[in-house]
């Protein structure tokens, strides 16, 4: 073998020898290289953020402190939050709208809304239109500055304690309404007289003093127009109130009580019994009459009694200084009802399902004054 082949065969195993060495190197930094960079790279990451909890402080030099402002007197108004900033908008733009609108009352239930029933009748101030029927009242409609009630009484045939009655309520200056059955009165045209010219007021008791629920249309109407001009002429006013005999009434005498001129038709909020001489076996005494009248008189009450009861004369003079001692004020029927045959009045009963609010709806006032004129 020659030397250059001696040469060319060793430097060929150098050669190899440096390539697999170089395989090798570049097996292990394959390996080496993810690593590294992985490390590099969290390392870049902790230079640059900050730790978990901890906050970077700005520089002072690249934000130098500013001078405070100085306070001012008045407070700064709070800014208004996201939802606060909403309400306002839209408050805004309904007082934009209410601007634009011509003032309509708006009905709204009160705190705390009386409850009505179905059948019950309600004046509707200001509602127009005539009215269709009668309302029934048992209590003054209108409050006085003091509490206040009303001592009625009923005509129907005795007559000979009418001047002793007139001259109690003289002696305690009272006036008080009276229900005449109309042929009393045109029996007795001088009581009747004398009843008005004292002050007192005149109202329709009916002619006959029959059950007039039990009457037709045509015999309703007749006692209630003939009484009214009986009454008329002998006391020189028209009455306008109405007191139903027994207490008794429906719908149709209500809306013929209407037609015939009686925005009313009034009952009472005590019976005095004076019409009886005894009740569920107890005697009815003077003071009887007095304890229940007391015992049961509230404001705006309507008391029932009657010129020919057989202990009222006796037992008056207590009960108006009773009541006056327990604060009451003594007045008419008529003092406590608006002038309901007024136009622009109307009356409505109560339906199924109705409610104040809808019924304020419906006419276009507000609840506030359904309550006021029917004194719920």
């Amino acid at each position: 073998m020659t030397k250059e082949q001696i040469f060319g065969k060793k430097h060929r195993g150098i050669i190899a020898a440096a390539l697999l060495l170089c395989l090798l190197a570049v097996v292990l930094l394959w390996q080496e290289i993810p690593v590294r960079f992985l490390a590099a790279w969290h390392s870049w990451l902790a230079d640059e953020l900050p730790a978990a909890g901890e906050t970077e402080l700005p520089d002072p030099e690249d934000n130098p402190v500013q001078p405070m402002p100085q306070e001012e007197h008045a407070e700064q108004e709070p800014e208004a939050e996201p939802e606060q900033e909403q309400e306002q908008e839209q408050e805004q733009e309904q007082e934009n709208t209410e601007e634009k609108t011509p003032t309509q009352p708006v009905p709204r239930e009160p705190e705390q809304t009386p409850i009505i029933y179905v059948g019950q009748q309600l004046l509707i101030p200001g509602a127009g239109g005539k009215q269709t029927a009668s309302k029934v009242v048992t209590q003054g409609l209108i409050a006085g500055k003091e509490p206040q009630l009303a001592l009625t009484f009923d005509a129907g045939w005795l007559y000979d304690q009418t001047m002793a009655l007139l001259d109690v309520l003289d002696a305690y200056d009272v006036k008080s309404t009276f229900f005449l059955r109309a042929l009393w009165a045109e029996a007795h045209p001088e009581l009747a007289q004398e009843i008005s010219k004292r002050g007192h007021r005149l109202e329709n008791h009916s002619l006959t003093h029959g059950h007039l629920v039990k009457m037709t249309d045509a015999e309703i109407s007749k006692e209630l127009q003939k009484a009214t001009r009986i009454i008329q002429k002998i006391s020189g006013t028209q009455p306008t109130l109405f007191r139903p005999p027994y207490g008794e009434y429906n719908e149709r005498l209500l809306k013929l009580a209407a037609e015939a001129g009686y925005p009313y038709t009034v009952l009472w909020t005590v019976d005095s019994h004076d019409w009886a001489e005894e009740i569920r076996g107890q005697k009815v005494t003077a003071d009887y009459l007095v304890e229940r009248v007391l015992k049961h008189a509230a404001p705006n009450g309507i008391i029932l009694m009657h010129l020919g009861g057989y202990q009222t004369v006796e037992a008056l003079p207590r009960i108006i200084e009773g009541v006056r001692a327990q604060g009451y004020r003594l007045v008419t029927v008529n003092e406590m009802l608006p002038p309901a045959a007024a136009e622009g009045t109307n009356i409505y009963t109560v339906q199924q399902g109705d409610t104040l609010y809808a019924i304020a709806r419906r006419y276009n006032v507000t609840v506030e004054e359904l309550i006021k004129a029917n004194n719920l």
